[in-house]
């Protein structure tokens, strides 16, 4: 294989890396209507999470996807590499030497999980046909063959659980130029395949939202 298509392929595995399966929505969004017409052009991304290697992971997903839809972020963990919490000067400072007008935080809220039940059922097989069989061929269902398609004609479901496991998120974007909450959205994430997966599905719908509320160019 030519470098030119390992090229190619790894830019393709990369792309469908970033591209999650699963789906994230919104169900809760607020704009503060003083803000209708404010766009901001260098955000900082801050994961409020003590677990510095996840609190990474979603700061650069999160930066990648706003760059996605247009816009510019920075990963707050270039900027303040702590892993205690940082005071509020050194966060002014750090918002001050980056040039930035907004603050976009992101904070996970619950994980939520809820088990349903679905009772066994029973019902006849539309597919079957019952041929009852000669009274001479025994008692019970007509015989042999009555027995077998009666019963084969039945169709029993057992029953069975079934888990669901809900992340919910609670997303804020502040000015920098006011210290103000202009825009904040709760999402729920349903079921993802793995964290890598909620972190993509999350960090897309958060940019894309942001992208629709006209919060970045």
């Amino acid at each position: 294989m030519t470098k030119t298509r390992i090229s190619i392929l790894l830019i393709f595995l990369l792309a469908a890396a970033a591209c999650s399966k699963t789906a994230t929505n919104f169900s809760q969004s607020y704009r503060n209507p003083g803000y209708e017409e404010t766009v901001f052009k260098k955000v900082l991304v801050i994961a409020v999470t003590q677990d510095q290697n996840s609190r990474q992971a979603f700061e650069d997903a999160l930066v990648s996807s706003i760059a996605n839809e247009g816009g510019t972020a920075q990963a707050s963990i270039g900027v303040l590499p702590h892993e205690e919490q940082v005071t509020e000067d050194q966060l002014h400072a750090a918002i001050d030497a980056g040039g930035f007008d907004g603050v976009l935080l992101s904070r996970l809220v619950s994980v939520d999980k809820d088990t349903q039940y679905t009772p066994p059922k029973k019902y006849n097989n539309p597919r079957t046909r019952y041929y009852p069989a000669s009274p001479g061929w025994g008692y019970g269902y007509g015989g042999f063959y009555g027995f077998y398609g009666t019963t084969f004609a039945e169709v029993h479901e057992p029953g069975y659980f079934e888990t669901s496991t809900t992340l919910t998120l609670e997303t804020n974007l502040y000015s920098v130029a006011t210290n103000e909450l202009v825009w904040t959205g709760r999402s729920e994430t349903i079921d993802p395949e793995s964290i890598e997966d909620a972190r993509a599905s999350v960090t897309q719908a958060v940019a894309k939202k942001l992208k629709e509320e006209r919060l970045i160019p």
